[in-house]
């Protein structure tokens, strides 16, 4: 194996593993030391290529947003073109969004971690930017009727991260992701623009 496959390889693992131990106990509870034994890797291997363990939080979170992404984009590819794509995109993020795992490192701790003007800064380049290439792409379609696709999308996003926060600490979970996303379509109807 070449060194840059077995590099990703260990990047890799370490993600994988940090992923795990941050997501059930908070960044604050895990240790490096923890990770480094669960990964099988050094100490340098992650101080390498993470810097620090808040490097390390960071490129589990990117992650998981590039997770979220490719994954609402392959149900994308599958539904189709404008508005009812669109809807479609939104719901699967809510899903998606409402994971335990993505709940508390990407929602919870990131914001904290990172800093939130930070974070703000990465989410653009994920889902916050998916949302809003979408939404400039359907008003400037005249499939929506916004003035301000920009915040439309802070919104919408916001209320789909409301939500995933509202399924996990919800007793009946699967119930409680169908009635999200029911209201959720009900609120984007109200964006579409008349046809």
């Amino acid at each position: 194996m070449k060194q840059a496959a077995r590099s990703q390889t260990t990047q890799d693992r370490i993600i994988s593993i940090a992923r795990e131990e941050f997501a059930a106990k908070g960044y604050a509870a895990v240790s490096l030391a923890e990770i480094v034994a669960a990964a099988n890797v050094t100490t340098g291997a992650v101080y390498h290529h993470f810097g620090d363990k808040k490097g390390l939080f960071v490129a589990v979170a990117e992650h998981l947003e590039q997770t979220i992404v490719d994954e609402v984009a392959a149900t994308r590819s599958q539904a189709g073109e404008g508005w009812d794509d669109f809807v479609s995109a939104v719901l699967s993020t809510l899903q998606i969004c409402a994971r335990p795992d993505i709940q508390r490192i990407v929602f919870q701790e990131a914001p904290t971690v990172v800093g939130p003007a930070e974070w703000r800064k990465i989410e653009m380049n994920y889902a916050f930017g998916m949302m809003r290439t979408a939404l400039r792409q359907l008003k400037e379609d005249g499939l929506v009727q916004t003035e301000d696709a920009d915040l439309t999308a802070q919104i919408t996003l916001g209320a789909i991260i409301q939500a995933a926060h509202g399924i996990a600490t919800a007793r009946n979970r699967k119930a409680a992701l169908k009635n999200a996303q029911e209201t959720l379509r009900l609120m984007l109807s109200a964006l579409r623009a008349e046809q």
